[in-house]
């Protein structure tokens, strides 16, 4: 690949687990948002178990981590796989609902 070479980690396990843990913070973000802009407002908010949202986090974000695994280690990429981890939370939340 043409670039700098230390931006690209080549298509080896370090690359997947950037995009991976990218897209689980993105993941995150859609579940805690939520909670802190609320967090005033609300006297008896919970925050979710934390067991239960890193399995969760973690098996979406495979499918972020597997679409983004060729791309390079840049920020603007993983700012994408970010995105990718909000999506597919805000998409597993409208599956339910309907």
């Amino acid at each position: 690949m043409s670039g700098d070479p230390h931006l690209e980690l080549g298509e080896n396990l370090p690359r997947f687990l950037s995009h991976w843990l990218a897209a689980c913070f993105g993941h995150f973000l859609m579940v805690l948002l939520p909670l802190i802009t609320d967090w005033a407002h609300v006297r008896d908010a919970t925050w979710p178990s934390w067991w239960s949202l890193l399995l969760f986090a973690a098996s979406t974000s495979l499918v972020a981590a597997i679409i983004n695994a060729n791309l390079p280690v840049t920020p603007r990429e993983l700012i994408k796989s970010v995105a990718l981890g909000f999506a597919l939370n805000a998409t597993i939340v409208m599956l339910r609902l309907s």
